[in-house]
């Protein structure tokens, strides 16, 4: 059984939260109503996973995520307000070493809670999975990292689409901050996440990669350059592909695998338009999202890439994408840009 420590402030929402992830089966060890609490807790219970509150006495969600990781690393799963202010902190709180986060919801908590109730289990016991045993505390600056060096045979029209789920904001960030604008790559990345966050998060992409990164936008056109972060709760299509930009659109239809944006979405659309070159990366993740987008990129000729089980910190989408696909690398997550761009060279000659 999967034993949890809840930290938040408000009674409520502990009372709420725990009632939750027992009736899901879960073993809720410990409630904390500040961070040093929370630390405590923690240290105490060793409980699989902990629910941290962004906003909390004593210590910080933050700080309480930095503490544990250096003392007493456990997964955490951050709970956070849908305000525009928290949606960076959340970003923060990743880049801090939590795993995955979910959205408080607005108005009566108590009551509108319990309709995440399914989502909140799954990801606590997905999180509850990750491996943060020997985590990096991967870089925390904001330049464009790259040194990868791209000559004159790179080819032309290299078209990049990457998906990712649990775990994948840091990795995502990591790996496009590593790709040089020189090689004039279109990129599209599909992360499951709300549609309060993707905004914000293709801010963070503008402003730690040397690509011009945005939100995609119904109707949006990616040229050499340049990427889209699909939105969140709307699938993203590649519908036309002239004179080197690709058109892309929204699309509001069925869930896939549970969720919208699906990277199946992405990349099958991508794999049936895109008449350049053409690669998919499945990142880390809880399910099977990727797995079918990365055999029609095979089918249409393009390469495909996963992230290897050592170091993703959820090794769901990765696992069943290398079993399901002829991938062509399985590769950690610091060598994943330089896969890219080996992949794109293969098409030089």
């Amino acid at each position: 059984m999967v034993r949890a420590v809840i930290a938040d402030d408000s009674a409520v929402m502990r009372e709420t939260l725990g009632k939750i992830l027992e009736a899901g089966g879960i073993d809720v060890v410990g409630r904390a109503k500040n961070g040093y609490e929370a630390v405590s807790l923690i240290e105490d219970c060793e409980p699989d996973v902990a629910t941290i509150d962004i906003n909390m006495p004593g210590l910080n969600g933050h700080e309480v995520i930095d503490r544990v990781m250096d003392e007493h690393p456990i997964p955490m799963l951050v709970i956070s307000s849908e305000t525009t202010k928290n949606a960076e902190a959340t970003f923060d709180a990743l880049e801090a070493g939590a795993v995955d986060f979910i959205a408080k919801p607005s108005g009566d908590q108590s009551v509108d809670i319990w309709t995440q109730k399914d989502t909140i289990v799954d990801r606590v016991r997905a999180v509850a999975t990750a491996d943060v045993t020997g985590l990096d505390r991967e870089r925390t600056d904001h330049e464009q990292v790259s040194t990868i060096d791209v000559g004159e045979e790179f080819p032309c029209d290299p078209t990049l689409v990457i998906g990712a789920s649990t775990g994948g904001p840091r990795v995502v960030e990591r790996v496009l901050s590593e790709l040089p604008k020189r090689a004039g790559l279109r990129i599209l990345v599909v992360q499951h996440m709300a549609d309060h966050y993707t905004k914000r998060f293709a801010k963070r992409l503008d402003e730690r990669t040397a690509y011009d990164f945005r939100e995609a936008a119904d109707g949006d056109t990616v040229g050499p350059g340049e990427g889209v972060l699909a939105k969140g709760g709307y699938h993203l299509e590649v519908t036309d592909f002239t004179t080197g930009q690709l058109t892309v659109v929204h699309d509001d239809g069925p869930e896939r695998h549970n969720v919208r944006p699906a990277i199946d979405v992405t990349m099958e659309t991508a794999a049936e338009t895109v008449t350049g070159n053409l690669a998919g990366v499945v990142l880390t993740g809880m399910g099977a999202d990727g797995a079918d987008g990365l055999a029609a990129i095979k089918a249409a000729g393009g390469k495909a890439i996963v992230q290897d089980e050592a170091t993703s910190r959820v090794y769901g989408m990765p696992k069943v994408a290398a079993e399901q696909v002829d991938v062509d690398m399985v590769l950690p997550k610091d060598r994943i840009a330089e896969g890219i761009t080996n992949a794109f060279r293969g098409w030089s000659s």
